[in-house]
Formats: structure tokens, C-alpha cells, sequence
């Protein structure tokens, strides 16, 4: 089987490593395991319920494509407005995928094909401000030949980052395709439950965690939604349990995200026992 093009570039162009190295370096105070959480909580979309990265590049690429259609219209002073307007909103663009790819970067496709993207984008950029240099310094001709070549790899950027929200599943819900039981299941005995302790249990391909605690038996989803991080696997402190790859936080009595890098909340389950058995459904509240 023939690889993809972008597999074969992050085999052949030199220095991805670096840059990724240089990238990781750059952003960890930001987006990394030491940030302030509510930075990062933001930067990632936790308050929008998905990733918030597909929402703010659509501000440079709208404005850099609106830019490219008014030179072609001859609306000089119109299309330089907007061509600023895109880079004044790249820097939020740039936060915001930091945020997403980061905790990604264990892996070597992620974190090459971050590297390519990034850079792409980052020299669709420096097109764009030089530019804006140029139509300022009078040498249009010259300032819309740059811009010109910055949507193209405006464009590239965004194949790229396709790859890694599609083929790689950054950024996409890991427990998106699991279909929770709505009618009570049995799943084991009461017995097999320590205080304190998750166990996880498969039910009709839906993988669920159950932890026993003074008030009673909680169930919540066991997979992490951020990349598939196994949830029974966590630390659990108090009413929350921790993934043990990227450190998303949730509620263990209703499944509720609390903290990123995930952005979507597990599924919660009702909960019963009788006669020694513990049997679950999907919450419908």
C-alpha cells in the first residue's frame, strides 16, 4: 500500500524533530503540564465543549482569502484592511493549536506533522507581513505576489491540519463511537468492587468504569475523550479521577469534564444493585 503524501513528508523533510523540540519549548509555560489550568482550560475550549482551534483560524484564513478576492477586484485599501486584519488574528490561532497539539507530541507522527503544519503557516505568515511591508512601501506588484504565495500555503497549512485532525484524531472525541447501554445491564457482582478502587467493565463495545465510594457505586465512561486514556487506570482523588496520560479531569458522580486537555465530558450511568448484582444504564438526565 502506497503511503499518504504527508507520511512521506514528515519521513523526508529534514528537522522536524527539532522544530517540534523547539515548539514544545517554546509553548510549556503556556499549554504544558506547568501552565496555569484556566489558561490552558480556554486555550483548549473546555468552556466551548470542543476543541476552540477550528473556530479561530477560520479569522486569518477569512481574511486572507477576502483579501486575495478584493486585489483581484481592485480594492486596494480594502483588501491591505484586511490582509492586517489576518495577522492581527493569527496569534490566537497559533495558541490555540499549541494547546491542541501539545500533549500529542509523545508520538512521532503527531508531532512531526504538527511540526510541518506549524511551520507552514508560520512562513504563510512571514509572506503575509512582508507583504504588507511592501503595499505600505508603495511596491503593490511585489506585496501582492507575497500575499499570494502566503494563501497558498495558507492552504497547504490546512491540508495538513486536516491529516491531523482526521487520520491522526487529534482533536475529535475518542469515545464518540461508543454506544452506552440504555436498558439495565447486569455487569458484576457487588463483591468484586473495592472502596475506592476503579474497575472496568465492557458493556455492548462501551467501556465503563465503576468505583465504589460511602455514597454509593458511581459509573462513568472509562475512556478519555482527549486521545483514548484509560480512565479506570487514573488517580482518583476524592469525587474526581485524573487520566493517566494528559492529566483531563472529571466528576465521578456525573462524568463531568472539570479540567483539559480534554474538551467533552464522559458518559454518566445510573447505577443499582440487587440481590448482589450491579447492573447499569445510561443516564438520561
Amino acid at each position: 500500500m502506497s503511503k499518504k503524501l504527508s507520511d512521506r513528508l514528515i519521513e523526508r523533510v529534514p528537522g522536524l524533530d527539532g522544530i517540534a523540540g523547539a515548539l514544545q519549548k517554546l509553548w510549556d509555560p503556556v499549554v504544558g503540564e506547568s501552565a496555569p489550568r484556566p489558561l490552558k482550560d480556554a486555550l483548549v475550549g473546555v468552556w466551548l465543549g470542543h476543541p476552540l482551534h477550528p473556530a479561530v483560524v477560520l479569522l486569518p484564513i477569512g481574511f486572507w482569502t477576502s483579501s486575495f478576492v478584493l486585489d483581484l477586484a481592485n480594492e486596494e485599501d480594502a483588501a491591505d484592511l484586511l490582509l492586517a486584519l489576518g495577522l492581527a488574528s493569527t496569534a490566537p490561532a497559533l495558541a490555540t493549536g499549541a494547546a491542541q497539539w501539545f500533549d500529542a507530541t509523545n508520538d512521532d507522527k503527531p508531532r512531526r506533522l504538527g511540526a510541518l503544519h506549524a511551520a507552514v503557516n508560520t512562513a504563510a505568515t512571514g509572506f503575509y507581513a512582508g507583504s504588507l511591508l511592501a503595499r505600505k512601501n508603495g511596491n503593490r506588484g511585489m506585496g501582492v505576489a507575497l500575499s499570494t504565495a502566503g494563501l497558498a500555503l495558507v492552504n497547504i497549512g490546512g491540508w495538513l491540519g486536516g491529516d491531523l485532525a482526521y487520520d491522526l484524531g487529534i482533536g475529535v472525541d475518542h469515545s464518540a463511537f461508543e454506544s452506552p447501554p440504555t436498558k439495565w445491564t447486569a455487569v458484576l457482582d457487588e463483591t468484586e468492587l473495592d472502596d475506592g478502587k476503579p474497575h472496568r467493565v465492557e458493556v455492548d463495545g462501551a467501556a465503563v468504569m465503576l468505583i465504589k465510594h460511602d455514597d454509593g457505586i458511581h459509573a462513568i465512561g472509562a475512556v478519555c475523550p482527549h486521545l483514548g486514556g484509560p480512565l479506570d487506570e487514573g488517580e482518583i482523588d476524592g469525587e474526581t479521577v485524573t487520566c493517566p496520560w494528559h492529566g483531563s479531569v472529571y466528576r465521578l458522580t456525573d462524568g463531568c469534564l472539570l479540567h483539559g486537555p480534554a474538551t467533552a465530558p464522559v458518559e454518566s450511568y445510573e447505577v443499582k444493585t440487587q440481590k448482589g448484582r450491579v447492573s447499569i444504564r445510561a443516564a438520561t438526565g
